[in-house]
């Protein structure tokens, strides 16, 4: 017999949100705009203090959050902004080489990886960088392996196909051994 609960799960309060998730959350343009207060665009404006961008939050979005969590979201926001300029870069740079009838859709795909990778070392994103990376030689470690895999199923395909020459007792050796030249001359 299973134990009953004291209260029912709906009268349970809602968990309660990361308050960086909830920045994180916020519409995108409200991150722009927050951005944008702490980073006017006017080199005459001076940018709010991360003091004044808690009032801001606050007023507007009736929530409010610390100063490392605005600090954070603040490193968070310009990275993806980053990311997200790179990215565009990079899907510019693909639309441009489409152009192009002698590239293949692997050669524009480099290219705009070269773009993309360019763009995150250029605005000092090393962890981008190291991922992209490492993303890029587990890609070739897979070309490899689906090469060598290839191989080896030629190999056991021929294995197969000589078996069954040798083992068949209706050739004579001259006949068994031109199939088998065959064969290998084949795989």
């Amino acid at each position: 017999m299973t134990k009953r609960a004291d209260k029912p799960t709906w009268d349970k309060p809602a968990p309660k949100v990361r308050a960086d998730a909830k920045l994180k959350n916020l519409p995108e343009e409200d991150q722009e705009t927050l951005w944008l207060l702490l980073h006017p665009t006017d080199p005459e404006t001076p940018g709010y203090t991360l003091e004044a961008a808690l009032v801001h939050i606050q007023e507007e979005h009736d929530f409010s959050v610390s100063l490392s969590t605005l600090s954070e979201w603040r490193a968070w926001y310009q990275l993806k902004r980053r990311m997200d300029a790179a990215r565009e870069r990079a899907d510019q740079t693909k639309l441009e080489l489409l152009k192009d009838p002698n590239l293949s859709a692997e050669d524009i795909e480099k290219v705009a990886q070269t773009v993309f990778t360019a763009e995150a070392l250029e605005s000092g994103n090393v962890k981008g960088f190291v991922a992209l990376a490492k993303l890029r030689l587990a890609n070739r470690a897979l070309d490899h392996d689906e090469r060598r895999i290839a191989l080896l199923e030629q190999k056991a395909a021929a294995h197969d196909a000589a078996k069954k020459v040798s083992d068949d007792d209706t050739l004579t050796a001259e006949e068994k051994a031109a199939r088998m030249k065959q064969i290998f001359r084949m795989g």
